[in-house]
């Protein structure tokens, strides 16, 4: 079958907030068996030492793993992806934590962490820790990632609806990070089709609807479509927004 050929787009800005935090990643790897995309975005933990550092550190370590480890694969399948991913994952929180323990002013530090790997068949692979999200942006736009925070135990409990959740006071707490040991990822395995992979921190929810998100996502033309939807969610945001947008050429 034909490879699919991917665009992307990515934004990161402070807005509000005097230091960007959040860090990203967007690297295309070649494989013998056809082309890779990576998208990566971690959200340094406001209120913990070196947030800018411990994102920063997640993004650049998780990418050079994939990179390496992805070439050792020879003929990558969801299954072996899905494994890689997870060990990615692993890898980059043993690092944060070795980095935290070594350095001075950065113990406790932590982040934040999604990514998506994109096959050039299609089958995507996602790994989150923490609360930023990846999506789905088709017909809908479809979460590919569940919230490790207090207010999603509270939605899950039944104790808020979704709605409530988004503007609750503890919505920042999470409790999952890359920089404390145990904390894994949580894995998903999907395809793209013709549809395409939105990934963030939570300052675009912060500032823009799903609603809003999905208006924007689903139709915007790359690479604009990326400096639209930060554009647009810097009105209402009081935090750091980083977006990235990837779809199949045509889409």
């Amino acid at each position: 079958m034909d490879k699919y050929r991917f665009n992307a787009c990515s934004r990161s800005v402070a807005g509000i907030r005097p230091e960007n935090e959040d860090a990203c990643e967007v690297c295309r790897i070649s494989h013998p068996t056809g082309p890779f995309l990576l998208l990566a975005i971690a959200d340094g933990l406001g209120g913990h030492p070196a947030g800018e550092v411990a994102s920063n550190l997640a993004v650049r370590t998780f990418s050079g793993i994939i990179n390496d480890r992805l070439l050792a694969l020879p003929e990558p399948d969801p299954a072996s992806l899905g494994s890689l991913v997870e060990l990615a994952f692993r890898e980059t929180n043993s690092r944060v934590i070795a980095a935290s323990e070594q350095g001075d002013g950065l113990q406790g530090m932590g982040t934040t962490l999604v990514a998506a790997l994109v096959s050039g068949e299609g089958h995507c692979i996602i790994g989150n820790v923490g609360d930023s999200r990846a999506y789905l942006v088709g017909e809908r736009l479809e979460p590919l990632t569940r919230d490790h925070s207090r207010v999603q135990e509270l939605v899950d409990e039944g104790l808020l609806t979704r709605e409530e959740a988004e503007c609750h006071p503890q919505r920042n707490i999470v409790t999952r990070i890359i920089g404390r040991k145990e904390d894994r990822a949580d894995i998903t395995i999907t395809r793209v089709e013709n549809a395409r992979i939105l990934v963030c921190s939570d300052g675009l929810l912060d500032g823009l609807t799903e609603d809003e998100i999905f208006a924007v996502a689903s139709s915007g033309p790359f690479p604009a479509v990326c400096n639209t939807l930060v554009e647009a969610a810097l009105a209402r945001s009081r935090d750091n927004i980083t977006v990235i947008v990837a779809g199949r050429t045509g889409t």
